[in-house]
């Protein structure tokens, strides 16, 4: 998958982009209009409309109703980032058109007819931009898409009207969530077109210190716009990590302490016989950061942010495969880590 092989650095705190397109068809109803009817035929002619999108685009993709998928498997793609946790619930009819990677996916009749989205590690926001056009290309020539000459793509959602595009990177910020200046700069990151959100919640109690930037506006800018903007905001924030690691390592003494820091988290991890999420994306949080800069080092430092998925609720009652209680939830998290932590170089 997309998301095994995450590689950072001290100057480097790029977990993974991605590019998300809204699109809807011409002369036919918004999702929010169709009858449960009317969704299913637009979804049956859409797949088929669609079904030679590998051979013709090279994808390896499969197909799929939604609701055929047990919420569980739901809820876990919404954990990957495939579907929101609206589509991960939504009860009429919808399609989904996923690649073997998970770095491609397709929802049809979602908020909108289309929503087609592209992502990788890194930051690749061009690279996921020529990827999109290539695929919405495609699916152009076999529809017509709701589309004015002054305001743009027309979408269900407002803000989403014009280029129909969201633009996001995810990075890792361990050192910025522990300054005091930060949460005043995520409040102000608006005036710059862009949103700063913490992934698994906000501020300080931002566990896993995972920060996705995304652009606030679609109307009136125009798609290497909306990139460039992103990409500077994500690079200001990188940079400000960068300067505050090093900071924190500047003596001996504080160059001890994040390297028992480090350890300390990798033993947690190791070790631990149950683990609740916020302490066990902490500490890899703490591990991922010390695998970056030099002061730990483990046989797969890059498959860190795939155990971050992995360990998620929905995840872990999906591998399962039935319910399980809170105590045993964490019995299983923690036995997932120790499989997948790797071993001390």
């Amino acid at each position: 998958m997309w998301y095994d092989n995450v590689e950072l650095s001290t100057e480097y705190n790029y977990i993974s982009s991605k590019i998300r397109f809204a699109r809807n068809f011409d002369d036919t109803l918004f999702p929010n209009k169709l009858t449960d009817i009317e969704a299913k035929k637009l979804v049956e002619n859409t797949l088929g409309e669609l079904s030679n999108i590998s051979v013709d685009l090279g994808m390896n993709t499969s197909s799929s109703m939604l609701n055929r998928i047990p919420e569980i498997e739901r809820m876990s793609m919404c954990e990957r980032k495939i579907l929101n946790d609206t589509l991960a619930k939504k009860e009429t009819p919808t399609g989904l058109i996923l690649n073997d990677s998970e770095d491609i996916s397709i929802i049809i009749n979602g908020d909108d007819h289309i929503r087609l989205q592209t992502m990788s590690s890194g930051i690749k926001l061009y690279d996921l931009l020529d990827k999109a056009n290539k695929i919405d290309d495609y699916i152009e020539e076999h529809f017509n898409y709701a589309f004015n000459d002054k305001y743009g793509y027309l979408t269900t959602y407002p803000t989403n009207i014009g280029t129909g595009m969201r633009a996001s990177i995810l990075l890792h910020l361990p050192a910025s969530n522990k300054n005091k200046g930060f949460s005043k700069l995520i409040a102000n990151a608006g005036r710059f077109g862009v949103s700063i959100r913490g992934l698994h919640g906000e501020g300080r109690e931002n566990f896993g210190t995972l920060y996705e930037i995304s652009n606030s506006k679609t109307l009136g800018i125009s798609e290497r716009e909306i990139i460039d903007t992103v990409t500077k905001v994500a690079n200001q924030l990188n940079e400000n990590e960068r300067k505050l690691r090093e900071a924190e390592a500047l003596g001996e003494v504080q160059r001890i302490a994040r390297e028992d820091e480090a350890y300390k988290a990798y033993g947690l991890l190791k070790y631990a016989r149950k683990f609740n999420l916020r302490d066990a994306m902490n500490c890899l949080s703490l591990l991922m950061k010390g695998c970056a800069d030099g002061f730990i080092q483990i046989e797969s430092p890059h498959k860190l942010y795939s155990i971050m998925l992995g360990i998620q609720t929905s995840s872990i009652l999906n591998m399962a495969g039935s319910p399980l209680s809170e105590d045993y939830i964490e019995i299983r998290r923690a036995e997932y880590i120790r499989e997948n932590i790797g071993k001390l170089k």
